[in-house]
């Protein structure tokens, strides 16, 4: 299981904790070339939708990975038994993530080309700490900022680039159905 697609796929999952299919999915849309970047996918082994699924379904078969849904999309997780699996490498880290508070936090950064990395590793550490893309520049999650985010942007001296909002009342269109 070397450099196989199982284990490219295990080691993704449980590396973030949580994966959606469209993190990986399709490579044609600029908005998937961060996660792509991120997963490594484009040096990985070349993997169709379709063997994707098929894995995914044999190790969901095996108690190996689980479906959970969050906010709304469903993604992929490592069980007991697939942290396990893979010697325990990933386990989640996520006591150094806040919990859920249920205050939705938005986070908008607008950084200049020139500085593009910059740009990916705050894409990644947004990733981690839970956030999901709602435009290309704006991420949402409902967990408190942590201390190394922070941090992380007087490192990269990106304080003047990012703005974190906290959204204390649902907009209009929430509930209109």
């Amino acid at each position: 299981m070397k450099n196989s697609a199982t284990r490219v796929i295990l080691e993704k999952i449980g590396e973030l904790g949580f994966v959606t299919l469209d993190a990986f999915f399709p490579k044609k849309y600029t908005r998937a070339l961060p996660a792509r970047k991120l997963f490594g996918l484009d040096s990985a082994p070349k993997i169709s939708p379709q063997t994707f699924s098929s894995i995914l379904s044999r190790l969901k078969r095996q108690v190996i990975v689980a479906r959970e849904k969050r906010n709304n999309k469903n993604g992929w997780i490592l069980t007991t038994k697939g942290e396990k699996f893979m010697g325990g490498a990933y386990r989640k880290e996520e006591k150094n993530i806040p919990p859920r508070d249920g205050i939705q936090r938005i986070v908008v950064f607008d950084i200049p080309e020139r500085e593009r990395r910059k740009r990916d590793v705050l894409r990644f550490e947004l990733i981690s700490s839970g956030f999901e893309q709602l435009q290309k520049s704006v991420w949402i999650a409902d967990r408190p900022m942590t201390e190394e985010f922070i941090a992380l942007l007087d490192n990269l001296r990106l304080r003047s680039h990012v703005h974190i909002f906290t959204v204390q009342k649902h907009g209009t269109l929430q509930n209109k159905h």
